[in-house]
């Protein structure tokens, strides 16, 4: 997940956004910081170097957003950058445009507007997929309610997709971690998505070998770890397998439980996890295990 860091002294500069971008932090779209100033912001980039997007007020106390881009400029790489400015603030807009900044929004802020310029930002880095992760923004806007992602670093790319089967209440949930081949790796992150998808339609009870067996007809080369989960969303009931590096947790404002793999067919072995009330305080986590 794609790291994009807010730095503005407003206290409920936190909490708005992370409303309003709720959606874009559960699908996998980008992962939220938050900084206070110039300097905070500074502190964070050195622990957090893969930031890739930073949305920058420029008055602030301490140091400034104009003085913060120019230091900016001395990471290697550097993030792109967006400034928020007030409505004919010519002067300090002219300046930061001066500086090399991507883009600028102006208050009151459309988060619409900033999401959009968001992503285009992302485009333009070099180090992020980003045919591959628009497709993947796409694909997880449908997500259930109760299902969260967690995938905060670049590498591997992780695709994710769920979408319903059968009937409305079944939705099925899967991840595609393709392993290297001599194929383009979004080539083939694409490939083993769109079979994988098309076994489901053709079989919910698809086996994940005979999957493997059909991956290997396509092309030799072809390799992934995947992950298929079935969640009712009537009952909330929800199972899953998977032949890699996937984990499944069910998260409470308590505990966090590790559920097991289904080794046959789903919603067999018993081992399922009921969200009587899908909320904030009980959901689940998907995770490739080397998030954990």
């Amino acid at each position: 997940m794609v790291k994009v860091l807010f730095v503005d002294d407003e206290p409920d500069i936190e909490l708005l956004t992370k409303q309003k971008f709720r959606k874009q932090m559960a699908n996998g779209a980008f992962d939220l910081l938050f900084a206070r100033n110039g300097q905070e912001a500074l502190d964070l980039i050195k622990k957090e170097p893969d930031i890739a997007v930073v949305v920058s007020d420029l008055n602030m106390p301490g140091m400034d957003g104009l003085t913060l881009l120019d230091k900016l400029k001395e990471f290697s790489p550097s993030p792109k950058t967006i400034v928020v400015s007030a409505y004919g603030d010519i002067k300090s807009l002219r300046s930061a445009m001066n500086k090399g900044v991507f883009d600028f929004v102006t208050k009151p802020v459309d988060f619409n507007e900033l999401g959009e310029t968001i992503l285009q930002a992302l485009k333009q880095d070099e180090g992020f997929p980003s045919l591959l992760s628009i497709y993947q923004h796409e694909l997880t806007q449908g997500f259930p309610e109760g299902v969260t992602l967690r995938n905060s670093s670049r590498k591997p790319i992780i695709l994710w997709d769920s979408f319903p089967l059968c009937s409305s209440s079944w939705i099925i949930v899967l991840g595609v971690f393709v392993l290297p081949s001599p194929l383009p790796l979004e080539l083939a992150t694409s490939a083993v998505h769109g079979l994988l998808k098309g076994s489901l339609y053709e079989n919910s009870d698809l086996f994940l070998t005979s999957f493997e067996e059909r991956l290997y007809k396509v092309n030799k080369s072809l390799k992934a770890h995947v992950l298929v989960g079935q969640y009712h969303g009537g009952s909330h009931v929800f199972s899953y397998k998977t032949n890699g590096e996937f984990r499944v947790y069910h998260m409470t404002s308590e505990e966090k439980i590790l559920l097991t793999s289904s080794s046959t067919e789903l919603l067999t072995l018993g081992n399922a996890v009921i969200l009587e009330h899908p909320s904030a305080l009980s959901h689940l986590a998907l995770s490739p295990i080397h998030e954990d």
